[in-house]
């Protein structure tokens, strides 16, 4: 997701349509004994948008178990790892050029980008219509959980507000 750095906060978070149809985020697997998280989705954000992003410790939003990827007896278990890139406007808008235009995995993992919705249209449309879409494992809860940091860092008692008081992420 990408956050726009401006005067006032705006967001323009951005998600892929999938080869099978579901939204996600960019990202892929990271092998830790060769490269750092960080290190392994610029490397993935290189090959799914055709640009250079540069991700730092900084930009970690969120950890979670995602759901078993192959059955029920799986031994193995996957973490996704949710980063926000905050970046300038034409930065974005240059991602959005280059996705679809010079990146390897356009048309193959990667069918394009998608603004997220963030508005809501009486009755119909907008960021509630849109999460009834459906997402790749967690990606909605991370979504939501995003959002939630941005707009609403912290509560009252200055404690973050997560996706899991929501119940946004139950695969922890």
């Amino acid at each position: 997701m990408h956050q726009c750095e401006c005067n006032s906060r705006c967001l323009f978070p951005q998600m892929q349509m999938r080869f099978d149809g579901l939204l996600g985020f960019p990202g892929g697997f990271v092998n830790l004994q060769k490269e750092t998280l960080e290190t392994g989705l610029s490397r993935e954000l290189w090959e799914e948008l055709g640009v250079a992003i540069p991700i730092s410790v900084e930009d970690h939003v969120v950890s979670c178990l995602a759901p078993a990827l192959f059955s029920s007896t799986s031994s193995s278990c996957l973490i996704t790892h949710l980063y926000v890139k905050r970046m300038e406007e034409e930065q974005i808008l240059e991602v959005e050029r280059a996705a679809a235009s010079t990146a390897k995995d356009h048309g193959h993992e990667v069918l394009g980008m998608i603004r997220v919705p963030l508005y809501t249209i009486k009755g119909e449309g907008g960021l509630a219509s849109f999460l009834s879409h459906s997402f790749i494992g967690n990606a909605r809860s991370q979504l939501v959980e995003s959002l939630l940091q941005s707009y609403m860092p912290a509560t009252s008692q200055g404690l973050p507000i997560t996706a899991h008081a929501y119940n946004l992420c139950p695969f922890t």
